[in-house]
C-alpha cells in the first residue's frame, strides 16, 4: 500500500444521482437528449454524478460509452462538482485500465464492484488483492461499491475494515443501514466516506453514520432528496421524519429498471425528452429492456398524492 496515492482533498458528502444513459432510435448514446438532462440536473444542489453505474445501464455499455459519458460531462458541469465513474469489470486489470482513462477524461474518483461472475472463487483474499490493486494503480480514489442484489454475495465488514485503511480508498457505498451502523464505528479513525444506497432510509442511513446518498430517486426528484438530506444532516429530525415518509413509497417504485421508463412516461411534463434504454434482445418492436415489464404506469396519482408529481425535478416552466 506505500506505493498508493493519496487520498484526495474532498469528501462525499452529498446528494449524487446515478444518471441513466438516453439512447436514439438507432441504440446509440443520445448527446442531445444527455445534454438536455445534464443542464436540469444542474440547477440541483447535487455534490456530484454517477456515471456508468446501474442506473446508467453498466452492464449493457461498453468502456468506451462509460468514457464518452464522462467526457461529455465534465464539459457541461460545473467545476465543483464531482463526477464518479463506473470502472467496473470482471478482471482486475480492465478495472485498472478503465479507472485511469476515466481520470484522464476528467472523473474524480471510481466505483468498483467486486468481481462476480465466479463468485464461488471470491475469498476474502481474492477481494483484498483485487481492491488494492485496483487502488494502488488508480490515480484517482476508488469508491467500493456492495451491491448484494447483482453480485450475489456480501462483502464481510472484516475485509471492507482492511481496505478502509488504503490510502487511495475513500469510501463505499452500501444498502445495508445495519452493515452501514458496524462499517461507522470500525472505521471512525479512517477518512472513510459511507453512503447510503436509497432514498427510503436516508435518514436511517445518516443516522447509522452514511454521510452521503448514490441513490435512483433523486434522478426524478432530486430536489426534495437533497432537501431530506440537509434536513437528516442538520438535525432536523421531525421534519426529516415527515419528508423521509413521504419518499419512502416513490422509492419503492422508481427502481433501477423503471427510470428510464418513468421519464419515458412523464415526458410531456419535461423540459426534453430523456431518451430510450438500450434494447438487451429482439427486435426493437418486441424489445426486452431493463424497463420491460416493470413500468410504474398508473402511479401519477401516487406522487400526486404526496405533493411531488405536480413539481418534478425535470418540469416545464
Amino acid at each position: 500500500m506505500s506505493g498508493a496515492t493519496p487520498k484526495r482533498k474532498f469528501r462525499l458528502d452529498g446528494v449524487f444521482p446515478p444518471l441513466p444513459t438516453p439512447f436514439d432510435k438507432d441504440d446509440n448514446i443520445d448527446f442531445n437528449a444527455w445534454k438536455k438532462n445534464v443542464a436540469l440536473w444542474e440547477k440541483i444542489p447535487f455534490k456530484g454524478y454517477v456515471l456508468g453505474g446501474s442506473c446508467s445501464e453498466l452492464p449493457y455499455i461498453s468502456p468506451e460509452e462509460r468514457l464518452a459519458l464522462i467526457r461529455e460531462t465534465r464539459k457541461l458541469i460545473s467545476n465543483d462538482r464531482l463526477i464518479i465513474g463506473g470502472s467496473t469489470c470482471e478482471s482486475t486489470k480492465a478495472t485498472c485500465e478503465l479507472s485511469i482513462a476515466m481520470a484522464k477524461e476528467g472523473a474524480d474518483a471510481v466505483l468498483v464492484l467486486p468481481p462476480f461472475y465466479f463468485k464461488s472463487n471470491m475469498s476474502d483474499a481474492v477481494l483484498l488483492d483485487h481492491f488494492t490493486t485496483v487502488a494502488n494503480r488508480s490515480p484517482i480514489p476508488v469508491l467500493i461499491y456492495n451491491y448484494v442484489a447483482i453480485t450475489g454475495f456480501d462483502l464481510p465488514l472484516s475485509v471492507l475494515t482492511k481496505l478502509a485503511a488504503h490510502p487511495n480508498i475513500v469510501g463505499i457505498k452500501d444498502t445495508d443501514v445495519t452493515k452501514i451502523g458496524g462499517l461507522s464505528v470500525a472505521t471512525q479513525n479512517e477518512q472513510f466516506d459511507i453512503l447510503e444506497a436509497s432514498a427510503g432510509c436516508l435518514l436511517a442511513g445518516i443516522l447509522a453514520g452514511s454521510v452521503g446518498s448514490i441513490n435512483g430517486l433523486c434522478v426524478v426528484y432530486g430536489e426534495a432528496v437533497c432537501q431530506l438530506y440537509e434536513l437528516s444532516m442538520s438535525k432536523q429530525y421531525e421534519k426529516a421524519r415527515e419528508l423521509q415518509m413521504k419518499l419512502v413509497e416513490p422509492e419503492i417504485t422508481v427502481r433501477i429498471e423503471a427510470i428510464n421508463d418513468i421519464l419515458e412516461t412523464w415526458s410531456p411534463r419535461f423540459e426534453s425528452r430523456h431518451g430510450h434504454p438500450r434494447i438487451l434482445r429482439g427486435s426493437p418492436t418486441e424489445a426486452v429492456t431493463p424497463c420491460h415489464g416493470r413500468c410504474p404506469r398508473g402511479n401519477q396519482s401516487l406522487f400526486e398524492k404526496i405533493g411531488f408529481f405536480q413539481k418534478p425535478v425535470m418540469s416545464r416552466k
